[in-house]
């Protein structure tokens, strides 16, 4: 199948013309579709999930998932963030995971793991993977991230390759409207104090859903006052996106970003997408997307079956390989 026929079978699955592709490398061919679902069955968890130290949610099928997604949410949210994701995923047939990164949902609360830091974050996730992989071997696992999850997702597929399969990253770009601005505020607020909390106050550019907007700002999951110090290793490490897409060398990826999304602009997540190694890669831009796609209560049942015939395809590519 060429890639432009690979393109247009997608876009045919959606009732409404809300996702486009911009950009594509060598799209394989797509065999089968599942119908979406919205109905999760789980079961208790195995003993070998305790040897999972981090702090995670699970979503899980009744029947041994052919693939496993393991995510990691944005800047001020948790792993409860996917609770859409994860159960709409389950009920596809994959076995979903999220974990919390330091510095927020069950780590806020820890005592002296309170604060955000990136290399323990990505400590705790190549445990969670090689935990993983253990549970389910010969099963493919992909990293799904958004936002800054989408580069932590992307961190560690270049650091761990061996450990992930495939790797689908929402808005991963550092490339943010009135950056300038936000810069000058942290800085100043980090002259003044820089353990002091401040408010970065992204969710009026998250989402124009009110009903959204009220909800993300009385969770009490969410953490969404930083320390100027924090918001500047937040910096740092988003700036390192560029070498981590340049590191992924050989593992399917899908990129996603929000032609509506007021934080960060689209055109970061293309420069991103084409600095990618790889060329087993696709690009979708969502036409009525806003910043978070996957995350808070934006997921819908389009991107669910554009996922789910992605990732059971790669999966299928995967398995072949193996054989």
């Amino acid at each position: 199948m060429s890639h432009k026929s690979a393109a247009a079978f997608l876009l045919s699955l959606l009732t409404l013309s809300t996702v486009s592709v911009t950009a594509q490398a060598q799209v394989k061919k797509v065999t089968k579709t599942v119908t979406t679902t919205t109905t999760t069955t789980t079961k208790k968890l195995p003993a070998w999930a305790k040897k999972i130290t981090v702090p995670y949610r699970a979503w899980l099928p009744l029947s041994q998932p052919k693939e496993v997604l393991l995510c990691v949410h944005g800047l001020g949210f948790s792993s409860a963030s996917y609770g859409e994701f994860g159960r709409s995923m389950a009920g596809h047939g994959f076995a979903v995971y999220a974990v919390d990164v330091r510095g927020f949902g069950q780590w806020a609360k820890r005592k002296g793991q309170d604060t955000v830091n990136f290399e323990a974050c990505l400590d705790d996730i190549e445990q969670a993977l090689k935990s993983l992989r253990k549970a389910y071997p010969g099963v493919p696992i992909f990293m799904v991230g958004e936002s800054m999850g989408g580069a932590i997702a992307m961190a560690t597929t270049a650091r761990h390759p061996e450990l992930v399969d495939g790797l689908v990253s929402s808005v991963p770009s550092s490339d943010r409207f009135f950056k300038m601005g936000g810069t000058i505020v942290v800085g100043a607020h980090y002259l003044e104090d820089p353990d002091k909390k401040m408010n970065p106050e992204i969710i009026d550019k998250i989402t124009d859903n009110e009903r959204l907007r009220k909800e993300m700002a009385t969770n009490s999951l969410n953490r969404l006052e930083l320390t100027p110090k924090e918001l500047k290793q937040f910096d740092t490490f988003m700036k390192g996106n560029y070498d981590s897409a340049h590191l992924i060398e050989r593992q399917p990826v899908l990129m996603m970003a929000g032609f509506k999304d007021k934080l960060v602009k689209p055109e970061g997540t293309v420069e991103l997408f084409n600095a990618l190694s790889t060329q087993d890669k696709l690009l979708w831009i969502v036409g009525g997307g806003e910043h978070l796609l996957l995350e808070e209560g934006q997921f819908t049942s389009q991107l669910a079956q554009l996922l789910n015939v992605w990732i059971q395809d790669e999966g299928r590519a995967y398995r072949n390989r193996k054989h």
